[in-house]
């Protein structure tokens, strides 16, 4: 009994059991990692490139896109969902060229079983036979994926066999059939995950600080600069942006801007940039990932005779 709570706890690596210290040194579990500012990005920056949007368009949802990365996004779904629109309509055609060829099969049989009845004397018993052997014999010559279960077949696949040296080689091993279901015809935004369509994006416009001004964008009305921190909103006839405060005060009572009329379904709320902090962006500045027993951390020996060597920033490298 000693000897085997010895072995499990101080044996070499690979044979030890490890404790629960042990395994979150190596990376076992959920895996924080605390972001910065540049994560989360500025307000004015694009979903997709990731860099200060040129022609800004603005999603119903207040993400901001660059208007050249989000017509080539949207492009690029268009041509995957008629790639697999077309793959989809083939397997269809060739399903249903296989059902036609099996009802004309089973007509044939019939006939071919009446005949035998009227003609030849042959008993039913003897005439369902006709007809099952027929049927199992048009499902093999269907089938994707063949298999060898008779002479017949042995006989047919003989050169395929003698080719098939390394029959346990992914490539030489036969393809199970894969159904390929009706593609999504809609096309999504990359940010939200929500459908979006062309017609949907709302071009926007800023309006630029003097240059003598730190920031880079202000308010139309008030002319305070934005923040990251700002709350805005844009405006859907127009296409400006404001604080959010500055819409609630002087836009929406009036319900009008700039000779059009403003409805509180017309002020979305446009996404704010990151400022670092976690009350501000909240899980935009922590990410996690799980690992099973993955990369060490660092922060703890290993015991055992088997300890890889320590890089310069404290990760363990096994070998």
């Amino acid at each position: 009994m000693g000897g085997q709570r010895h072995s499990k706890n101080a044996g070499t690596m690979g044979v030890e059991g490890l404790t629960y210290h042990e395994k979150k040194a190596l990376g076992f579990g959920t895996v924080q990692q605390r972001l910065g500012k540049d994560s989360v990005g500025n307000y004015y920056d694009c979903r997709l490139t990731l860099q200060p949007a040129v022609d800004p368009v603005c999603t119903p949802e207040g993400f901001l896109f660059s208007k050249e990365a989000i017509i080539e996004n949207l492009v690029q779904q268009k041509k995957a969902i008629k790639r697999k629109m077309a793959a989809w309509e083939a397997q269809q055609s060739d399903d249903q060229l296989k059902v036609d060829e099996r009802s004309a099969v089973d007509q044939q049989a019939q006939l071919l079983a009446f005949d035998r009845q009227n003609h030849m004397g042959a008993s039913d018993r003897l005439a369902s036979n006709l007809q099952q052997a027929i049927a199992e014999e048009a499902d093999a010559q269907m089938q994707d994926k063949r298999v060898v279960n008779s002479a017949v077949n042995i006989a047919e696949n003989k050169h395929k066999m003698k080719e098939m040296k390394a029959f346990w080689v992914p490539s030489k091993a036969p393809d199970a059939r894969q159904v390929l279901a009706k593609p999504d015809t809609a096309t999504y935004c990359p940010a939200s995950g929500k459908k979006l369509r062309l017609k949907d994006l709302i071009a926007v416009k800023f309006a630029r600080t003097p240059e003598e001004d730190s920031g880079v964008y202000m308010d139309p009305v008030t002319q305070d600069t934005f923040t990251n921190a700002s709350s805005l909103v844009v405006l859907k006839p127009t296409g400006d942006i404001m604080l959010s405060e500055t819409y609630k005060s002087c836009v929406k009572p009036d319900g009008h801007y700039n000779g059009k009329t403003i409805k509180d379904k017309d002020a979305i709320e446009l996404k704010k940039g990151g400022t670092g902090f976690a009350l501000h962006d909240g899980k935009d500045v922590q990410a996690s990932k799980y690992y099973a027993l993955g990369p060490g951390s660092g922060k703890a020996d290993l015991r055992g005779q088997h300890q890889g060597p320590r890089s310069a920033t404290g990760l363990i490298f096994m070998n």
